[in-house]
């Protein structure tokens, strides 16, 4: 027992140093051209798609950003990425841009030798991903939801407005609730009142 305590400390310490040299490589990305190459949307979910591929690269394959490989990479960008990132096919788009600087920039920083054969690799795995995102959207609520959220005039690649919509229907829900609350309570006491008379 106490063993395993050791290990799940052992293990968290590890996640938070990879973590850290995840957030210290791309914060050291955004000072880059390749970064400012980027469009602007790209720029404001970058850090956000890097620390999400380093936080599933650990979990994953116990992989740091030294360490990460073309079969871990594979696996999260067309399995991991599709299921956990709740986000339309316009944020999807964003991945491959982003990602290909930033393994770019990891190589001539030599913190990845390998960042150029990633950066090949996302352009080629990228397709699949989105193919994934297209399936596991279609006819879905979260296909409804975007396509409400873009009527609204949302920006569905932009996660802080993917936050706005799924708050927005929260709040309605919320209050769908309270007022099926109201009109249950009214109908009792609608009974109440006829059978007293």
């Amino acid at each position: 027992m106490m063993e395993e305590k050791y290990d799940a400390v052992a293990v968290e310490e590890m996640f938070n140093m990879v973590m850290e040299d995840v957030s210290k490589a791309e914060s050291d990305f955004e000072k880059t051209l390749g970064f400012k190459m980027l469009k602007y949307s790209e720029q404001k979910d970058a850090r956000e798609i890097i620390l999400k591929l380093g936080e599933w690269m650990f979990d994953y394959h116990l992989e740091s950003v030294g360490t990460w490989s073309t079969r871990a990479l594979d696996d999260v960008l067309i399995s991991i990425f599709p299921m956990k990132i709740v986000a339309g096919k316009s944020f999807f788009e964003k991945v491959e841009p982003v990602l290909v600087k930033f393994f770019e920039y990891l190589y001539h920083a030599e913190l990845q030798e390998n960042g150029l054969v990633l950066a090949g690799r996302v352009k080629t795995v990228s397709v699949l991903m989105f193919h994934e995102v297209s399936v596991l959207l279609k006819d879905s609520d979260d296909e409804k939801l975007f396509e409400l959220g873009e009527e609204m005039g949302l920006d569905m690649s932009d996660l802080s407005d993917l936050d706005r919509l799924y708050e927005f229907v929260r709040l309605f829900e919320a209050s769908e609730k309270k007022s099926q609350k109201v009109k249950i309570v009214s109908l009792m006491d609608e009974r109440k009142r006829r059978i007293n008379h």
